[in-house]
This record gives C-alpha cells, structure tokens and sequence, in this order.
C-alpha cells in the first residue's frame, strides 16, 4: 500500500477499534462512536484484497455476474507440446470431474449442469486422435486409389502385382531408415508414406509402359533389358530433380519443411531403388502380360488426347496463354489463413470455439499469456514499466494496443521506494494501543465466532486485517508459493506476463503483439532484443509464420535453382532445358491463379509442400521431352511420343494426386489444406507439360518442313 493508503487504514483501524471499545464498555467510551465504522473497515478492507487479486489474476476460480458460467483453472506439471502427457491428463481431469458431476445425492445432481474441459492440452490431444483415424482412413483411401489407378491403367491383376512388391519393399526401407534417422515413427509420419506410395510408384509405371511398347520387337527379357536401358537416363533425373527439391527440404531450419523433406526423400530414393533392381527381377520372373499383337506404325491410330492437343497446336498455346494471364490477374488475390483454429478438425472446433470465447468473455482477455523469462527482478520492473509506456503512447497516438494486461513479480511486491523499516514501524504504532478485548474480538471473527451484523466484518474479512496488522517487508521469497512461482522460479529468474486483448489462434495479431510486446525490452539493461520474446500460445504460431515467411522464398528458390542445375547437367542443352522448365513454370502461376479463383487458402501446414510440388511437377518435363527429341523425326513421332508418354505421365500423375488427395478426405483442416493444394499443383503441372511441350515441338517441326 502506498503511504496515503496506510493513513486510510489506520483511520478505519482506529475507528474500528474505538466502536468495539464503546460497544464493549459503553461507561468508559468519552466520544459518539462511528456506526458506519465496521462497514467502512470492511468495505477498505475488501477494496484492498480485490485490488490485490486484479494485480495477481491469480484465483482458482473465475466467474463473472452476467454469464452463468464458472471457470476453475488447473495448472498440469508438463508443457501441452507433450502429445502423451496432454492425452493422459486430459483423459484423466475429464474422468475426476465426470465422477464429481455424477455423485448421487450431490446438491448440483439432476440440475442439468454442463461442464467441458478445455484448453491447449485436450485440444492437443483430440486433434492428435483425430489425426489417428486421418491415418488409417486416408492411408486406406490412398493405397487402393493407388491399386484401382493401375488396375485401369493395365488391365492386369499381375501387372498390379508386381508394381506392388518394390512399392511396399521402398516404403518399408524408407519407414526403417525413418526410424533410425529421426528415432521414432509416428500419425504424422505414416501419413507422409502415404504420399511416398503415390511417388514411389511413378518410375514402376513409366517402365512398365516403355516395356509394353518393346514387346513387339523380341521376348519380355528383351523388352525389359531395352525398355531399361533408354529409361534409365530420364529416370534418374527425374527422380535427382525430385529428390533434390526433398533434399533442399530437409536442409531448412523450418521443422515442417526439415522432417517432409527428410521423410519423402527417403521414401523416393528407396522406391526408386527397388524399381531399378526388385521390378526389374520380379518382370524377367513372372514376365509381362501382352495386351495384343502391336500395331504396325501406320497403322497406329492417335488417341483423344492426341488429337486435341497436336491438331491445333497454335491454337492451343494460345489457350494456354490466355489462361496465365487469367493465372497472372488472379494470382495476387490468393489468401493466407491467419486463424490457426480452421487446421483443427470441424469436431474440435465445435467442440471448444464456443468454450473458449466464452472463457475469454469471462476474463476479459485471452488467458494465454506470453511470457519473457529475465535474470533479475531489477529486469522485470525496468520492462514493465517500459511497457505501460508503450501502452500508454500507443493508446494516446491512436495506435491502440494488443496487450489487454501486464503482471511480473514487482507488481506483487510493496514499490521500491517504500522502506520496509518504516512501514513496520507504523504498522507498529497503528497497534499499540489496540486492548486485549479488541485482538480478541478480531481473533474470534477470523476464527468464524462472535456476531457483526450484516455491515461488519465477516471472519474472511477479519483474517484478512490480521494479515495487514501482522505484516513482514515483502520479498519475492515471503510471497505464498501458488503465486511466488507463477513470477520466480527456482533457478532465480522472473516471469513477465502479456496477456493479449485477442484470440491467440489469430496469427495476423499475433504479429502484431510480438511486434509491440518487443518494444517493452529496447534498451533494457541486460536484455538483447533478439531473444528478449515473449512467448507462448498466443506467439508459438506467429513464431512459425515469421520463420516461414523468412525460409519458404529461399527453399523455394534452392529447389528451383538445383532442378534446374540436375536437368541441365544430364540434358547438356540450355534450350531444351528451359523447354522442360517451361511447363513447371507456367503450372505454378496457373497454381497461385487457382488457389485465389477456388478460394483456397495457404496455410502453415500446405506451403511446406511447395518444393516438393517444383521436384514432383518437373518430371512431366523430363519424360516428355526426351521421348519427344528420340521421336520427332519420324512420322507421327510427336503423336506416339505424347499418346504413349501422356497415358504414363497422367497414370504417374494420378497415382501421386492419389497419395496426396487421400488427405482432402482428413477431418483435420490442416491435412485437407495439404491434400487440394498438392493435387492442383501436381494436377496442374501434367497439363501445363501435356499442353505446351508437344505444341511447341509440333509448331517447331512444321516450320523446319
């Protein structure tokens, strides 16, 4: 209390004392006592405590006179960020208060009470749950979309057979060397080999194609033994520019780009393995189904996609053309999800969205602070007041501020000026001459005896005076411990507290408080600016959006960079590789375009596969220009090369679009983000290669005639 608030107290102590005394013993009382005395005291008295709880926002329980509702805060002993502890107690409050609502005979049974637990630790947990189904449905989903794709594609229940055992040998090597790498294998790792089946299967599928064709010119060894040796160079590139979008990937310090990178290079290094030596053997073994005798050259008929594409083909890049302008006009109206809540499934939201707003209502603000930890308490007052500065300028230049209200252990402790000696002293003297009659009429009170009336003190308010008489100088360390260590931990470093004006699943103001909640440690003594953050729930997400923001254009353009780099040094033609290029380009404009017209939104969760989408996309390019360059000197060679290449290139496409699109089919809204956003990009990226490749070759073709 400061010194005035001292005097008040020791005028309500004093008239206190003086109407017990002239209740006691009326024949020695010289002056009328106060009757509103006891209520005077009282009203202080509570004043005084609800100040102290406003400072601390320290209670148990929370509730507010226009909202029916009680909060009881619990403060578990591990961070939320821990999947097997926020799952057991989560499990585990949710059972001690089912069995406390459900006590027969209880005052509160059969009144329709409603309880839910909420909170960063059952969210946690339901949303891992829920990605635990993801898992088994999508990978289900994925695996006999992949099966029922090359079924259509061969119309061979051995050709599916086969393709399937160096599939499932690649994903079992890459789920082990998962496991020795990054030491453990878990929902969100599983649901990346689900990807890896839809990539791993690609090289199976173009060199069962190429060994079709071949079988009209000798015996399946011999198909095989050619279809390998002219596959192989494509192959390989293809599968080193996917391979080094991955690595690139797996290089970034942003963990969602590190670990998709690592675990899908993994699994297309190893499939790619296991189709260049386990398919090879299983085909010389069971041999290739023939699908008929083969049609003479000219005889050979163009399909559909043949023909549309070859019979105008200037035609056709025009159309091409007019649909990137649309791509370039639409591109800059696509959209960042900033509200972390629309990752979480449709069933968590409906769930906790209400509670937590309401939880919020009932405070006043967001309860998940961000915290800066400092060395000293000499720290902690410089950086509160500093930031009550802040505040108060950026309220009085209209700015406004994020940062509903502010507590450190200083706002816990008397002000600095305050001499403890002193104080004691006057505490002191305010009880000097209180009679014994009245210690003991207060010490009945506090102990719930003796009667005041409805104006006097109640005994909480009579322990609470003896609290204020019986005072020690406060130190961090005399501070009761429920409190003490929400500010000071063991180690003898303090606790700064920022709890946002806002909902913390909103990333955009979540930038906004890291953005003003900095200026509270510029040039604070001892502080680097740096790595002076506050941090928390309401920053943890902010936090990933900055370092996002800060890798994904450098990752993005090492991929594009080192595609470029493996294309060119096996192709060794810098015009034949800006012509592979083109297509992967011109998809990932035709991709941004898309987003904005479909109203899809980037997220945390779906811009990490943006690399993966440039390696996976680029390979369309490969395949076909390189069987476009070994045909386009013979008669309807343009034609054969996109009828036989495209059906491959649009089997591999599906495949791949399968593996990601079994995520469209996931109940969390992070995995479904994931899911649309790679079946565009890569969806996208085979029809800008089916489209502008053998146009331009057939455009070239006819002018060299």
């Amino acid at each position: 209390m400061t010194d005035a608030e001292m005097e008040a107290l020791d005028e309500h102590f004093q008239a206190w004392t003086h109407y017990e005394l002239c209740r006691a013993e009326p024949d020695v009382c010289l002056d009328e006592p106060d009757p509103e005395a006891p209520k005077a005291l009282r009203t202080f008295i509570r004043s005084k405590q609800d100040a102290a709880l406003a400072r601390t926002s320290f209670k148990d329980y929370f509730e507010r006179d226009d909202i029916s509702a009680l909060v009881l805060l619990i403060h578990p002993t591990q961070p939320s960020s821990d999947l097997d502890f926020a799952e057991a107690v989560s499990n585990q409050v949710r059972a001690d208060v089912a069995e406390v609502v459900n006590q027969p005979g209880a005052p509160w049974a059969d009144s329709g009470i409603h309880y839910s637990v909420v909170g960063p630790y059952t969210i946690k947990a339901e949303e891992r749950e829920t990605i635990r189904g993801d898992m088994l449905r999508s990978g289900a989903f994925g695996v006999l979309g992949v099966v029922v794709i090359l079924y259509l594609l061969f119309r061979s229940g051995r050709a599916v057979l086969t393709l399937l055992v160096p599939l499932i040998c690649g994903v079992t090597w890459s789920m082990a060397l998962t496991q020795i790498v990054l030491g453990r294998l878990n929902a969100i790792t599983s649901l990346i080999s689900t990807v890896v089946v839809g990539m791993g299967i690609d090289a199976g599928i173009h060199f069962l194609v190429r060994v079709r064709e071949e079988q009209g010119r000798g015996s399946d060894r011999e198909a095989i033994a050619r279809a390998f040796a002219n596959l192989i160079g494509p192959l390989l590139i293809a599968s080193a520019t996917t391979l080094g979008a991955f690595a690139v990937m797996a290089s970034s310090v942003f963990p969602a780009f590190q670990e998709f990178g690592l675990i899908a290079g993994f699994g297309v290094a190893l499939c790619l393995l296991a189709m260049l030596t386990v398919y090879p053997a299983i085909l010389c073994l069971v041999g290739v189904k023939r699908v008929g005798e083969p049609q003479a050259e000219q005889e050979r008929r163009p399909g559909l996609l043949t023909r549309v594409v070859l019979a105008r083909p200037g035609l056709m890049l025009a159309l091409v053309a007019a649909l990137t302008v649309g791509a370039a006009v639409m591109a800059p109206k696509a959209e960042f999800e900033n509200s972390t809540r629309e990752l979480q499934s449709a069933r968590t939201r409906a769930l906790y969205k209400p509670e937590v707003f309401l939880i919020s209502k009932i405070f006043g603000k967001d309860i998940h602070a961000g915290v800066l930890v400092v060395s000293t308490l000499d720290q902690a007052r410089a950086v509160l007041t500093q930031a009550r500065q802040v505040q108060s300028e950026r309220l009085a230049d209209g700015t406004g501020t994020v940062v509903a209200e502010l507590l450190g252990a200083p706002d816990l402790l008397p002000d600095p000026w305050i001499d403890p000696v002193k104080r004691k002293e006057a505490i002191a003297a305010m009880t000097a001459d209180i009679p014994e009659r009245t210690w003991k009429r207060l010490e009945e009170r506090a102990a719930g005896g003796g009667e005041d009336g409805e104006d006097g003190l109640a005994p909480e308010d009579a322990r609470r005076l003896q609290n204020m008489l019986k005072a020690e100088p406060v130190t961090v360390e005399r501070l009761p411990p429920a409190i003490r260590d929400k500010v000071y931990s063991q180690d003898g470093r303090f606790a700064v507290y920022a709890y946002p004006n806002f909902d913390a699943a909103d990333i955009s103001m979540g930038l906004k408080f890291m953005e003003e909640t900095a200026k509270y440690t510029e040039g604070v003594e001892g502080l680097q600016s740096d790595d002076a953050l506050f941090v928390g729930e309401t920053t943890v997400y902010a936090l990933m959006y900055k370092l996002m923001q800060s890798e994904a254009p450098t990752v993005l353009a090492m991929a594009l960079v080192l595609i470029a780099v493996i294309v060119v040094a096996q192709i060794r033609s810098l015009s034949r590789t800006l012509w592979t290029l083109a297509p992967l380009l011109l998809g990932m404009l035709w991709l941004v375009g898309l987003m904005a017209a479909a109203g899809v939104r980037f997220t945390l969760f779906n811009i990490p596969i943006l690399p993966a989408i440039l390696g996976i996309g680029v390979d369309n390019g490969v395949y076909l220009t390189d069987r476009i360059r070994h045909m386009r000197h013979e008669a309807g060679g343009i034609a054969h090369a996109l009828g036989e290449t495209g059906a491959a290139i649009g089997a591999a496409t599906a495949t791949t679009a399968m593996g990601f699109g079994a995520f469209c089919i996931a109940d969390s809204g992070g995995l479904r983000g994931i899911g649309v956003l790679a079946v565009f990009g890569i969806g996208i990226a085979a029809v800008t290669a089916i489209l502008v490749l053998p146009s331009v070759a057939a455009i070239a073709t006819r002018r060299k005639r």
